[in-house]
């Protein structure tokens, strides 16, 4: 499974023309692709010919509520291709989340345990670099930055690669940078300088494929419909269908965006065959356990073994709906450190929650 964000903090450069056009060019290859909107505008839901308001849930549930997985509010959009909207109620997560630990890992949990497996999850991103977009990059292994033939859009894209920088010198995560040139018009002097600007200082990472801008793209998202649908003759549908060619073609490359390869970055509960996933990290315990509601809170609950770089894990079947649960380390109970969601039980302490659904 490739994540793809698609991001820069300068709006209007187009990376929700380019997340909708690129998810369904290559769901016409027979890709399965989800778009991830983490955009509070919803642009990219309403592009795809879906409001969120006609709708139960959002990104918003997905990243708030702990008994909400990404599969419970994904949408088919055609064959092939899905979305998980927004709303403008997204907006409230920065706020709402921001005392929280692991707020910024909250899409890469939710990603992990989505029970339908998809080729391709390419998340739009606000317009900003906040708690939203740092989601996006947290879970993605690769980015794409559209840049249109403008100074802002320039800028833009190096204080994107700046915040990349910093992700990975902080924790480590690795993100390969894509950068797209976006809605450019090759007969005007400036948009050709722009582009030898882009091309000079970012050409290890620019893709080959170069978006042509035309009215037609606009008038296709007013439709709620991919430009490869509403006029498939177009320049621009060509250009999209390209581009998927050139991603598609780096598969082998990214191997590495499987979603066990993602598992080293969070360990949290998993949905695997057989039932849920269980690990943690523990290099000096002599003994983990984990316990919950699904054995009654029994403090033999189910042993963990230890693997050769000190996480401790183990898979216990255990039935749908949400259930409660603690580690036992050496005889001492502790919540998961690296699962966010929590209930506070009787006595005042967190349990950890993982949910189960058929």
């Amino acid at each position: 499974m490739r994540i793809l964000s698609v991001v820069n903090q300068k709006g209007g450069c187009g990376k929700t023309t380019v997340s909708i056009n690129l998810a369904a060019a290559l769901a016409k290859r027979k890709k399965e692709v989800l778009v991830v909107d983490m955009d509070p505008q919803g642009h990219a839901s309403l592009g795809l010919n879906i409001d969120p308001e006609d709708y139960d849930r959002s990104m918003y549930d997905v990243l708030m509520h702990s008994g909400v997985e990404i599969d419970q509010a994904t949408i088919p959009v055609s064959e092939h291709l899905d979305v998980c909207p927004a709303s403008v109620v997204l907006a409230a997560v920065e706020q709402e989340l921001k005392d929280k630990p692991g707020r910024e890992k909250r899409l890469l949990a939710k990603l992990m345990r989505m029970r339908r497996t998809y080729d391709y999850v390419i998340i739009d991103c606000p317009p900003s670099i906040g708690l939203l977009t740092f989601n996006a990059l947290t879970a993605s292994n690769e980015t794409i930055i559209p840049v249109d033939p403008s100074f802002f859009s320039l800028h833009g894209l190096h204080k994107v690669r700046e915040t990349i920088e910093l992700l990975r010198d902080e924790i480590g995560h690795e993100i390969h940078i894509r950068v797209l040139a976006n809605n450019c018009n090759s007969r005007t002097n400036f948009s050709r300088d722009i582009l030898y600007e882009i091309e000079n200082f970012h050409g290890d990472s620019m893709l080959r494929t170069v978006i042509s801008h035309t009215v037609k793209l606009k008038e296709a998202a007013s439709r709620g419909q991919p430009i490869a649908k509403f006029d498939p003759s177009n320049r621009a549908a060509k250009e999209f269908s390209a581009l998927a060619e050139e991603l598609v073609g780096q598969e082998g490359f990214f191997k590495v965006s499987e979603r066990r390869e993602v598992g080293n970055v969070f360990q949290g509960p998993q949905i695997v065959p057989g039932g849920v996933r269980f690990a943690i990290e523990a290099p000096h315990a002599q003994d983990v356990r984990v316990t919950g509601e699904f054995c009654n809170w029994s403090y033999e609950g189910y042993a963990l073994q230890r693997g050769d770089d000190g996480v401790w894990s183990t898979v216990v079947d255990i039935g749908d709906g949400q259930h409660e649960y603690r580690f036992i380390i050496d005889g001492v109970w502790v919540k998961d450190p690296n699962n966010h969601e929590c209930i506070t039980n009787e006595f005042g302490q967190e349990n950890s929650v993982v949910n189960v659904q058929a």
